[in-house]
């Protein structure tokens, strides 16, 4: 029985001993209870003790416990507000911070230094794309934006810059609004543009064919218009100049061409890193057998990765934003209609729209239109890294989704233009901020962003492929029949057919607008991964002239088929449940402006294209 007692009075010694150690107070055991009557303790007074224990826990300055081994020295958390306190009034932070930088730019000085006096091997090679000049470029381009958002913005203000593009604005508008001006503008750019293809056209006239397929659009675009006399032409005018203009740059400008040859290399190799993790995972299916899952569509995952992260810190949204600034200001859309059009040059139909979720049940059906028909212009980054995974040009997926931004604006408004009154005309967009914690889960988001387009990518491949090769099968039974030779009833064939006219409008020789002709189809019916994968068995079997390969690209790039439809009208409908009716409405109209707008693309880059471009073009993607 003494045992008993002992062992009993251990048990309430070490249990008051170690609540003790727990939690860090100066809890004073009570001799006159003995250790034996320890867990007979008052309540009451266990309740003001526990009290006392949780207000004399060490909190940092976020009301927070600090569990850190500092927390436990006495004094700790008094002197850490004191120089917290410190800190703030003498800007010590701001100092450290700007010391930091001050720092690293004297490391870069000393490093762009000494890479400016040794001559490398890629100096040897390619100066300005592997070398010291592409140092050069990209030192020069950040010196451009510090002197411009930390000297010439902070020093102007916001509300001074205002001020001045409000004054610009007000001189433009008083002098637009004048028939003389706009009649001598519109006369001296029709008379510049005729004197050009005269004398640019002079070695090939075969270039003013691709033309007629520019009018033939914008001819279309007006008869079928939805409200044609109430087509706004200094839009659709405007947009076609920004991207006549940019093809020049693009196409025929060495410094521009040499620019987006040296942006699609970057891009080539960056995407030739996934084969370093694919050939891990995967082995013989991607170093030996070059298995088409397991080597070109890894590359979507890989670059959905860097976008995300980027989008984390703020590039993309900044990029899209200034885009969208320049597209409002040169072309007169609403902000809204020309965030989307600058978003879809680098995202998908599904992750721009995110940028103006909140306007979307206020925008009008010209401007859902314009909306859903710049989704169906372009492509996806991502979806552009399979292309060029494939073996298509890289410089000219580049230019076709910089190029078909502008075009899309044109045929919007030339299909369907503004009937209503705008509620977001005089809006202001807002960047839209990263949700994730760090880089790393911004990486993360971006990898499962990315498994479901993979899936629905392999999922498209396998039935459509499936349904084509049983449809030709039941087709071609059917004509031999009745007497047709073997192989000539196919879809392809009666595609080819279909689209030779428009084809030929584009540019391309009538003895290869047949094989053109089946590309636009197969884009245009199935999707564009059916139609980008039939091209690049084409390229690498060398049956199509350079030239048709180059339009064909610009033809194809776009999201402008049946299937996308409903991812449309699935994403904005989940977006804007209140306009689901006016989508379903103009999505079909949306689609064909989204369709004539990439062959509006294929026509300015067929009257651009000369043979040095495509010689160029071809080469880079041979080295990719």
């Amino acid at each position: 029985m003494q045992v008993f007692y002992s062992v009993q009075s251990l048990q309430g010694f070490f249990r008051v001993y170690l609540f003790k150690i727990a939690s860090n107070t100066n809890f004073i055991f009570d001799q006159s209870h003995g250790p034996g009557n320890a867990e007979d303790m008052d309540a009451e007074q266990f309740d003001r003790n526990m009290a006392l224990n949780n207000a004399s826990h060490e909190k940092d300055a976020h009301g927070q416990e600090d569990y850190s081994l500092f927390g436990s020295i006495p004094g700790y958390t008094e002197q850490k507000e004191i120089f917290r306190e410190y800190a703030m009034r003498t800007q010590l932070y701001k100092k450290l911070k700007h010391l930091v930088y001050v720092l690293l730019t004297l490391a870069y000085g000393a490093y762009f230094i000494v890479a400016l006096n040794v001559v490398s091997e890629p100096d040897r090679r390619d100066y300005w794309c592997k070398g010291d000049g592409l140092i050069l470029v990209l030192t020069g381009s950040m010196a451009v934006m510090v002197i411009y958002f930390v000297g010439i913005k902070q020093l102007c203000g916001r509300e001074k810059c205002q001020c001045l593009l409000e004054s610009c604005n007000q001189l433009y508008t008083a002098l637009w609004l004048k028939p003389v001006t706009r009649w001598f503008v519109y006369s001296g750019l029709v008379f510049a543009l005729v004197l050009f293809f005269i004398f640019d056209t002079s070695g090939d006239r075969r270039r003013l064919q691709s033309l007629v397929g520019l009018v033939l659009m914008i001819f279309l675009g007006f008869i079928f218009s939805f409200a044609p006399r109430k087509v706004i032409w200094r839009q659709v005018l405007w947009s076609l100049a920004l991207q006549f203009i940019l093809g020049l740059l693009i196409l025929r400008w060495p410094v521009g061409r040499r620019v987006f040859e040296c942006a699609g290399e970057k891009i080539a190799k960056l995407l030739a890193f996934t084969n370093r993790g694919t050939a891990f995972v995967f082995g013989p299916l991607v170093t030996e057998m070059s298995v088409f899952a397991f080597y070109i569509l890894p590359t979507i995952i890989f670059f959905s990765f860097c976008v995300q992260v980027l989008y984390y810190y703020g590039v993309v949204q900044w990029l899209i934003m200034k885009l969208g600034w320049v597209l409002q200001v040169v072309i007169g859309t609403t902000p809204c209609e020309s965030v989307m059009a600058a978003a879809n040059m680098f995202l998908g139909m599904t992750e721009s729209s995110l940028l103006i979720r909140p306007f979307l049940p206020l925008l009008t059906r010209s401007e859902l239109h314009a909306v859903m028909a710049g989704g169906f212009a372009t492509i996806a980054g991502s979806v552009m890294a399979a292309f060029i995974s494939f073996g298509v040009s890289a410089q000219h997926l580049l230019a076709a989704s910089v190029m078909s931004a502008p075009a899309a604006l044109a045929c919007s408004k030339l299909f369907y233009p503004e009937v209503e009154v705008s509620r977001t005309a005089a809006g202001k967009m807002h960047m839209v901020k990263s949700q994730e914690c760090n880089a790393l889960h911004a990486g993360i988001e971006g990898v499962i962003t990315a498994i479901p387009i993979v899936a629905n990518v392999l999922a498209s491949l396998i039935c459509f492929i499936s349904f084509i090769a049983f449809f030709n099968t039941i087709f071609n039974w059917c004509c031999i029949t009745v007497g047709a030779d073997e192989g000539v009833c196919t879809l392809q064939n009666v595609f080819g057919h279909i689209f030779m006219p428009l084809a030929w409008s584009m540019g391309v020789a009538w003895n290869e607008c047949h094989v053109v002709g089946t590309l636009i189809g197969l884009k245009t019916i199935i999707n564009e991964f059916v139609a980008y994968s039939a091209l690049a068995t084409i390229i690498r079997e060398g049956t199509l002239s350079k030239r048709a390969q180059i339009i064909a690209t610009y033809a194809l790039c776009g999201f402008s088929n049946i299937s996308s439809i409903g991812i449309q009208l699935g994403n904005l409908g989940a977006l804007a449940p209140s306009r689901r009716a006016d989508l379903a409405k103009i999505a079909i109209r949306a689609m064909v402006a989204g369709s004539a707008a990439c062959f509006m693309t294929a026509c300015v880059a067929g009257v651009l294209l000369d043979d040095s471009a495509t010689v160029t073009a071809v080469n880079v993607a041979a080295d990719t």
